[in-house]
């Protein structure tokens, strides 16, 4: 297994993490989705650099997002 299918399958497995209610199939698509740049891409036409790309931007959001803090109410 090459390194950066090592970091693409980390980075699902990271993203299943926070994802825990979607099946494996909802996961890839959708980062396949996030892949795309203007519209969702054709799950098929997308690389695993496009992948490990695309999970690991998310990854990012989720993490600026849990450590944001709050705006009061």
């Amino acid at each position: 297994m090459s390194s950066s299918t090592n970091e693409l399958t980390t980075a699902l497995a990271a993203l299943h993490e926070r994802y825990p209610h979607w099946r494996f199939g909802q996961l890839v698509a959708n980062v396949a989705a996030w892949a795309g740049d203007e519209q969702p891409a054709e799950i098929w036409d997308v690389t695993d650099e496009q992948l490990l790309q695309a999970a690991l931007a998310q990854l990012a959001r989720l993490d600026t997002a849990q450590v944001a803090p709050r705006a009061a109410s």
